[in-house]
């Protein structure tokens, strides 16, 4: 039986010069984890390796949840290509000054396609859903030093076909000063995912990327990406931000990516954000050329103490227990615990007391 309604799906994914989502020989399986997660990160050209520091790092570099401030949930929702539907969410929880967990969740709903049998005639439709699950650990190595593991499932499944794989991603990223700041990625590095009759590697991805913030009002920042089988890409992208009162802050982003065909867009996104307290809401537009546009938005909530409020916390508790240990007995008090007759000037001290 031949399914030849995923040839729009694989049309789009080939325009991105990404691999079919069912993918052919010596391509890549579970391509779907290459689509850009959340508004912020999509608008500045997916350069986000060395910028993470909220709740979409969990995507792009495990490390970056250790530079969140807060607990953090993330929701992102794209109108992506041909009817596709891409979701992520993430949960980021800040336990210790040097230690955050998190957990993450992507998907990618594919609408119904047709289906045919070996003679070409249309038998119906079928779904496809494709996703992966997964959580993880961010550690301060120091004070400017950061290191992530994020481990999950990968699943696809076509009609009454479903696969799973198993991987892990790996992070670093390092702080010089308050203006530069460098991250490292290693991405979906696992098992083979089996669909059907055949196995694919999944995308693995490496990362390197560095950032420079402007007078701690803009991120600049460039990344050289390589996803699979895909060439090596290079992605660049900008993010300004103003304060219009104590709590209400605006962005605006533009970003670059290398690596599209030549129907599939110049490879420019853009967009704009608000925070108004704890709450944050982003939205990207990439345009794709002959595959049409994508409209992406993110909501986020911050809640929970500052990491910094937890790290004073914790100094004082380390303190406080510091001031409150027993001091050491002294010699004629030690000798006493033991029986031991005190020396005479003791025994006279002892006396008169």
């Amino acid at each position: 039986m031949r399914m030849r309604g995923v040839s729009a799906v694989i049309a789009v994914l080939a325009g991105l010069q990404a691999p079919a989502l069912y993918a052919g020989a010596g391509s890549d399986g579970a391509a779907f984890l290459k689509v850009e997660a959340g508004a912020r990160a999509a608008a500045m050209g997916g350069a986000f390796a060395a910028v993470s520091d909220d709740a979409a790092s969990v995507f792009y570099n495990p490390a970056g949840p250790a530079l969140a401030q807060n607990n953090e949930l993330l929701l992102s929702h794209a109108e992506w290509l041909e009817g596709l539907r891409n979701e992520h969410a993430a949960y980021v929880h800040v336990v210790s000054a040097r230690l955050t967990l998190f957990t993450g969740l992507t998907a990618l709903i594919i609408p119904a396609l047709d289906e045919y049998d070996s003679a070409g005639v249309n038998t119906g439709k079928f779904s496809a859903l494709d996703g992966s699950a997964g959580a993880g650990l961010a550690l301060a190595l120091g004070s400017d030093a950061y290191f992530g593991l994020f481990g999950k499932t990968v699943y696809q499944q076509a009609d009454t076909q479903k696969a799973y794989a198993y991987a892990a991603d790996l992070g670093f990223i390092r702080n010089y000063g308050e203006t530069v700041r460098v991250g490292l990625a290693l991405q979906n590095f696992g098992t083979p995912i089996k669909l059907h009759t055949e196995s694919f590697d999944l995308p693995r991805t490496y990362r390197a990327g560095g950032a420079y913030r402007v007078m701690n009002r803009a991120w600049l920042t460039m990344e050289i990406i390589k996803a699979g089988q895909s060439d090596l890409a290079v992605a660049a992208g900008a993010e300004g931000e103003y304060s219009i009162t104590r709590r209400e802050t605006v962005f605006a982003r533009a970003g670059y990516k290398t690596g599209r065909s030549r129907n599939a867009g110049p490879g420019v996104s853009a967009g704009a954000g608000v925070r108004s307290g704890d709450l944050g809401v982003d939205y990207d537009f990439s345009p794709f050329g002959d595959l049409g546009d994508t409209h992406r938005f993110t909501l986020s909530f911050r809640f929970g103490k500052d990491r910094e409020d937890i790290l004073t916390e914790q100094k004082i508790k380390r303190a406080s227990r510091v001031k409150q240990a027993p001091a050491a007995k002294t010699k004629p008090a030690r000798e006493k615990a033991k029986g031991a007759a005190p020396d005479k000037e003791d025994k006279s001290i002892y006396f008169l007391w």
